[in-house]
Formats: C-alpha cells, structure tokens, sequence
C-alpha cells in the first residue's frame, strides 16, 4: 500500500500539492484581519505578523516608511519561494 501511494497517487497530486503549499505560505504571510481582531498583537506583541506589525508600526506610530519597510521584508523570501518551486514544476 505504501509502494503504491509513493510511485502512483504522489506523483500525480505533487503538482496540485505543491501550488497549493505555495498559496498557502503566500496567504499566511499575508494574513491581517483574523489575527488583529483577535489579539491585537497578543500579549507583549508576541503574536504579531508582518501584516499586523506592519500596519502597527506604519499606522499607530506614525511611521509609515518603517511600516511599508517592515511589510516588504518578506518580499525576497517569498519571491525565492514562488521561483523556486515554480522551477520545479516545471522540471517534472
């Protein structure tokens, strides 16, 4: 049964597998509403995402170059992500 889920079913969801894990690390970087309402940052901001620090920082403090700044810090780490299992779809 093991043989056959690693040699028939994986390499037929992978793609599908892949582009969703893909989705889904974009969307939990970029989550805001949920987690503000919720905790606001949680105690001692222990619960802050890039999203909900950033807007903290840009809008609550008044910093809003430090706030974009703080936002686009994912930037590069995602777009490393999206190349590259973009490229290994492909390859396959």
């Amino acid at each position: 049964m093991t043989q056959r889920f690693w040699h028939i079913t994986m390499p037929v969801i992978k793609p599908v597998l892949i582009i969703v894990t893909m989705f889904s690390v974009i969307f939990t970087f970029s989550d805001f509403q949920l987690p503000y309402i919720l905790t606001h940052g949680g105690p001692a901001n222990a619960t802050h995402l890039f999203a909900t620090y950033a807007f903290d920082i840009g809008m609550s403090a008044g910093q809003i170059g430090m706030g974009a700044a703080v936002a686009l810090a994912m930037l590069p780490a995602l777009g490393l992500l999206i190349v590259f299992l973009t490229l290994y779809l492909r390859r396959e």
